[in-house]
């Protein structure tokens, strides 16, 4: 049996129901410098673009894994508890 399709949001009924300008000539520009340069359509280009800009910023990963097994190997030691007295650190350094 086949799964429906997500329905698409608000944004992405706009987006679909009409086409996308773009309106800045230097971001044109770019585009069309790099779809000659791979020989690919220009929406081909845009549309690796804000893939890799969706990877790039995905809000559900912390960090890089590496990162985050660092992490795991190495945390944060657990609170102590103590309040720290930023005055009296500051007047060591004569910095009231």
């Amino acid at each position: 049996m086949n799964a429906p399709a997500d329905q698409p949001t608000r944004a992405e009924q706009q987006a679909i129901s009409a086409p996308f300008l773009i309106e800045n000539q230097d971001v044109v520009r770019m585009l069309a410098r790099i779809a000659d340069e791979r020989g690919t359509e220009m929406h081909e280009v845009a549309r690796l673009a804000v893939e890799d800009y969706a990877k790039r910023h995905d809000l559900t990963q912390c960090g890089p894994e590496w990162l985050e097994r660092y992490w795991r190997e190495h945390p944060m030691p657990l609170p102590t508890g103590v309040v720290v007295d930023k005055r009296f650190y500051d007047s060591l350094n004569d910095e009231l």
